[in-house]
């Protein structure tokens, strides 16, 4: 995780200056022109969540909760924050493009 923190930074620093970040990240997920495959997407959504993370966040949320963190502690705890809304947005649309392929 300690490899990504840089990248995850750089994500966040965008969404703060350009909230555009957004919009085309939607675009690049929309249900209608889809990037994932059907084995992808189920993969995706059936991905169990990493419990040693759980564990970790659980750790430094309560750190947070009382000031304690580090400033390499309040970095992972960002970065973890990060990439779990990054691949929860992953998750919907996969669920999406998996109830779309369904219907269609």
């Amino acid at each position: 995780m300690e490899q990504n923190i840089p990248l995850l930074r750089f994500f966040a620093c965008m969404v703060c200056v350009n909230m555009n970040v957004f919009s085309e990240l939607e675009q690049a997920l929309d249900p209608s022109a889809p990037i994932f495959t059907i084995e992808g997407a189920r993969r995706l959504v059936n991905m169990p969540p990493n419990a040693e993370k759980l564990s970790r966040m659980e750790e430094l949320a309560d750190k947070a909760n009382e000031d304690l963190l580090t400033p390499g502690e309040r970095s992972e705890y960002e970065g973890l924050i990060y990439a779990g809304k990054l691949l929860s947005i992953l998750r919907l649309k996969a669920g999406v493009f998996l109830q779309n392929f369904k219907a269609a």
